[in-house]
């Protein structure tokens, strides 16, 4: 009997990963960035590599036959698509780092209740949390590099 009222709520949250996938249906570039917010420590402790992070990020769209704009195109407009990483972590102590992953898809989108306002919109997304120890903070990139598999995932589905 439960199981029968929950039945509406579960269609519901599929028909949401259904939107957000067809969303990234046609989609031929984007741009990636990647951003990580973290105490100074943890920065300075340079296990987290923006640079690293970025770089993975464009081979695995580039490997997949998505095509990346540049930065310096994408900051002449912002009509591009973007595929956006943010992580964010910090220091909790006793040596734990607890830390937030969120990936979003931004697109130009025009508003058609408010008069076809062009704008951006976040259309598909995916996050993870979790928690490490200093020893294992390359979890943090590992997950970021599964989370941005999981996009390809969705684009592959909808795209081939």
């Amino acid at each position: 009997m439960l199981f029968l009222g929950l039945f509406p709520m579960l269609l519901q949250a599929q028909n949401e990963v259904d939107r957000e996938r067809s969303s990234l249906k046609g989609i031929q570039s984007m741009g990636f960035s990647v951003n990580y917010e973290a105490p100074s420590s943890l920065i300075e402790a340079e296990e987290i590599d923006i640079s690293s992070l970025q770089k993975m990020g464009e081979q695995l769209l580039n490997d997949n036959n998505i095509t990346v704009i540049s930065e310096k195109k994408l900051k002449e407009s912002d009509q591009f698509p973007l595929l956006y990483v943010h992580i964010n972590a910090m220091n909790a102590g006793r040596g734990l780092i607890p830390f937030a992953i969120n990936v979003y898809f931004y697109q130009p989108v025009k508003l058609s209740l408010n008069r076809d306002l062009q704008t951006t919109a976040n259309t598909w997304e995916t996050a993870t949390l979790g928690l490490v120890s200093y020893d294992q903070l390359d979890v943090i990139n590992e997950s970021a590099k599964g989370l941005i598999n999981e996009f390809i995932n969705d684009y592959k589905m909808v795209n081939n």
